[in-house]
This record gives C-alpha cells, sequence and structure tokens, in this order.
C-alpha cells in the first residue's frame, strides 16, 4: 500500500472515530497505530508496560529502532513528528491508585498537532501544540533525513559564538575544544544546559582547534544506546552511568551527545 503524506493523513482521519485493534475503544494509541502503518509504514509499536501511550517513549524496541529516532522534549518541531506525553494526561484510578497512562499526538505544521481522546473525544481532532507533560519526540526517520541540513557552505562564525546543533550539550563542547567544564555555563548564565535551543548562539572562549584525540573518559551516544546496555556491555554494576552523568535523563539521551565513563 502507498504511504500517505501528512497532509493527506489529516484530511482523511480528522473528525472520525479509529479504534485500530478493537481493544478498550478508541484511544489515541489506535490513532498513532494507524498514523504509523499509513503515512511512516512501520511496524507496529507495543504499549507493554502501561498498555498506555507513555510506552511508545519509555519503552525501547527493534521496531521503533528501525523507523523512529528518538529525540528531545526541547527540539524545534518537524512535521510528522509524534509527541509523546506522560503525567498527568491519561488519568485512571484503578484500585484506589492513580495512573497516568499518557498521550500521544502527530505534529502536522503551522503549530498544530492531530490528536484523539482529547478537545472532542473520541473524535479526532487538529489542535494547537501544547508541552505540558510531553516526554519528548519520535521522530520518523525519513523525515528526519529530509529536514537535515543539506551540504552547503557555512558561514564563518562568530569566533566567540557557537551555533547548537543537535546532540550539542556544555560538556561535550568543553571536551572537544578541551576547556575547563563550567567555562560555558559561566559565559552563559541564564541558560539551561538541559535545554538548549537547537540554532541558538552561546557565547565560547576564543575558537580554537578541537583536540585530536578524544578523552578517553568520554563516550559519545550513537542510536540505540541505554545506560543498562552500555553498563551490560562494559561490565559496569547497573547504576554507574547515571552516578556518573547525574544531570542527564537517562530515558533522553542525545545522539551525539557525550558522557562520562569514569
Amino acid at each position: 500500500m502507498a504511504k500517505m503524506t501528512v497532509e493527506q493523513f489529516v484530511k482523511k482521519y480528522e473528525g472520525g472515530t479509529w479504534d485500530f485493534d478493537g481493544y478498550y475503544g478508541v484511544q489515541c494509541v489506535d490513532l498513532f497505530n494507524f498514523y504509523n502503518r499509513d503515512v511512516v509504514g512501520g511496524e507496529r509499536l507495543g504499549t507493554p508496560v502501561t498498555n498506555g501511550a507513555r510506552d511508545l517513549f519509555e519503552v525501547d524496541s527493534s521496531a521503533r529502532r528501525a523507523y523512529y529516532d528518538v529525540v528531545s522534549a526541547s527540539a524545534d518541531l518537524v512535521v510528522g513528528d509524534v509527541l509523546v506525553y506522560g503525567e498527568p494526561h491519561g488519568r485512571a484510578v484503578e484500585n484506589g491508585v492513580q495512573k497516568f497512562y499518557g498521550h500521544v499526538a502527530m505534529y502536522i505544521g503551522n503549530n498544530n498537532l492531530i490528536e484523539s481522546n482529547a478537545r472532542n473525544g473520541i473524535y479526532t481532532s487538529v489542535d494547537p501544540v501544547f508541552k505540558n507533560g510531553l516526554l519528548g519526540i519520535l521522530r520518523p526517520r525519513e523525515f528526519a533525513i529530509q529536514s537535515a541540513p543539506q551540504d552547503v557552505p557555512q558561514q564563518t562564525q562568530n569566533k566567540n559564538k557557537h551555533k547548537i546543533v543537535a546532540g550539542d550539550t556544555f560538556w561535550g563542547i568543553e571536551e572537544a575544544y578541551n576547556w575547563d567544564h563550567g567555562t560555558l555555563q559561566q559565559l552563559n548564565p541564564e541558560l539551561n544546559p538541559l535545554t538548549l535551543a537547537i540554532g541558538s548562539d552561546i557565547n565560547v572562549p576564543e575558537q580554537a582547534e578541537p583536540v585530536s584525540e578524544p578523552n578517553p573518559n568520554y563516550y559519545e551516544i550513537t542510536r540505540g544506546d541505554t545506560f543498562w546496555e552500555l553498563e551490560e556491555n562494559w561490565g559496569y554494576e547497573h547504576g554507574t552511568l547515571q552516578n556518573l552523568n547525574p544531570e542527564l535523563d537517562p530515558r533522553k539521551l542525545q545522539i551525539g551527545s557525550k558522557i562520562r565513563t569514569a
């Protein structure tokens, strides 16, 4: 079956009620499953832990790695992105225990998303983007490729500025240029290093060439990496990498960022 464009998906599904699997009635995950099938062409992603939408972001799988990149909640949105939410969305009380199953929606551009079980209940609606409770973004890999910068000559940057790109962290930049850790926070006290905006300029010391050899005590995150798997591969006790990198959320590791390993 030929894949749909995002625009075609909106035209077909807006205003309807859609139950993908016949379980639990019409849910936001049902609309995602239609999107995953019709637009992304991906294998079905399950929700094996909570049986809620939040599993789409919090549970890794080979199917997800094959079709999606995991992107930070602070990243600029690209048309086609899948936005996955946690608490306070999908609230339910079971046996006196409050749970949050989360929510999922797809970004369609112009600061709008398409979702089910939202403003119009079980009817699919187009609504403004919201970030409250956003766990992160699943970016279809074909859209990530389409939105990547083209290979064109770059303009010379101000010697005392650095433009943030995907995967940048203060620690990683400082390591690359052999600057003391804490240097960039001192030069940019108004910034939160955990929410650096892609495309923004930060203040840096006088630029120098990056060091030729990587620091052996750091590791660059690649697609599919998790703290648990890295610790298994390296023979570390579980929890070691979180202790060495307390500023990082292990569920939101950015590809290209560097972590301490010793």
